[in-house]
């Protein structure tokens, strides 16, 4: 068999327990990853519970790693040398291999997929482990290895490796639906659309801003961290949706303490306009419980009463500390820091009600047209593809509406 290293095997988990659906998630796995590898000339193939991935050139690892590391669904992947399916030629593949070679320390990590293979796991361990401590003189340490040698027994090949590396895990991009999530330029909200991604949503973004009552700085902030978003989804889109039209309405009828509140409901209801129109199920927003006073049980019941949509919070049980951990993990955080002035800074009191409820808000909203205020907002919505040119820059495309 061929002892090339230009193999690389992806191994999932979640998509393994689907039964009868795991078709629908691997199908959508491979077209993903042969979406995000585009451009490398590789070649993706699905085999049974992995997907192979074939090198065309040694030059290409580096770049095909760092991309299979933002593909959800990969729990993890490695590059290996594929063998016939003996302790032979395991062997003579090691000495081979090790010829050379020094280290100090190793293991043997042995997984026996093929039950009819006459050794199990733990006899190849004893077996392969002996050998190399022949040929190198080394000793076993199954805590702090300076080694690791992956053996991996499969009907009909041996699968032998040094290495694996950690995808994000997860579900595939689209298995999932679509979603609509409310992109602020702050921390929270980047992660909260990431989120839904990793669960296998397909996420359309929705900013809002005060353009031109207020710089830009937000705009540019989301379209930063939609490119960035874009990475793990590798098409995305964000609709950049002026508000400061909105805002001017409510301030001429609603008292301060309100407008926060009602500010929210108006974003709620044109992403709900803007999800239909896409076809997306549910919305997704980047809210802690407490963590802002807009942010109360009762803040939240009242801004999600005015929508049918359902609506996501994935970080509604994290506190503020833990999002930001995520958010550096994730890599948006340096762009959600970038000082700026959102939308709801603009014409916000500095204590706003934290205790409304949908009936006193609704009588505050009676004297403003909802459905002109809306349509208006939605078509004069902004809107940006995101492509997976990935071996150059994910392209923006700009286009009209209306």
């Amino acid at each position: 068999m061929n002892h090339s290293k230009n193999l690389v095997v992806v191994r999932v988990h979640e998509i393994a327990l689907k039964g009868k659906n795991r078709p629908l998630f691997f199908d959508q796995l491979v077209r993903n990853l042969r979406e995000a590898l585009r451009g490398t000339g590789v070649d993706v193939q699905r085999r049974h519970l992995r997907v192979e991935i074939t090198l065309g050139q040694e030059s290409v690892w580096d770049d095909v790693r760092d991309r299979l590391r933002q593909v959800f669904g990969v729990v993890k992947f490695y590059r290996c040398h594929k063998l016939s399916p003996s302790l032979e030629a395991i062997k003579e593949f090691l000495s081979e291999e090790m010829a050379g070679h020094t280290f100090g320390s190793f293991r043997i990590t042995s997984r026996r997929g093929d039950k009819s293979f006459p050794l199990t796991s733990p006899q190849l361990n004893r077996e392969i482990g002996a050998y190399v401590q022949q040929l190198i003189g080394a000793r076993v340490d199954l805590l702090k290895p300076g080694v690791n040698i992956f053996v991996e027994i499969l009907p009909g090949e041996a699968l032998v490796y040094f290495q694996e590396e950690a995808g994000p895990g997860g579900l595939p991009v689209g298995v999932s639906g679509k979603v609509v999530a409310l992109l602020s330029g702050g921390i929270d909200s980047p992660v909260a659309a990431w989120r839904m991604m990793k669960r296998g949503c397909q996420v359309i973004l929705v900013h809002f801003h005060s353009f031109p009552l207020l710089e830009g700085t937000s705009r540019e902030k989301a379209v930063e961290l939609a490119e960035m978003l874009n990475r793990y989804q590798l098409r995305s889109t964000l609709f950049l949706v002026p508000f400061a039209d909105v805002q001017k309405e409510i301030v001429l009828s609603v008292p301060p303490a309100y407008r926060i509140i009602i500010y929210r409901r108006f974003m709620a209801r044109i992403a709900e306009r803007i999800a239909r129109e896409q076809g997306a199920k549910a919305l997704v927003t980047g809210e802690s419980l407490g963590q802002v006073g807009s942010q109360t049980l009762e803040n939240l019941v009242t801004i999600r009463s005015a929508v049918e949509l359902t609506i996501f919070s994935p970080l509604i049980g994290m506190d503020k500390q833990e999002i930001i951990d995520e958010a550096r993990r994730l890599g948006t955080y340096p762009i959600s820091i970038i000082p700026d002035e959102d939308c709801c800074t603009l014409f916000t009191p500095r204590h706003p009600a934290t205790r409304s409820t949908p009936e006193e808000v609704e009588r505050l909203e009676s004297s403003l047209d909802i459905p002109a205020l809306v349509e208006r907002a939605v078509a004069q919505a902004e809107v940006r593809r995101f492509a997976t040119e990935k071996a150059v820059k994910s392209a923006i495309i700009q286009e009209p509406r209306g």
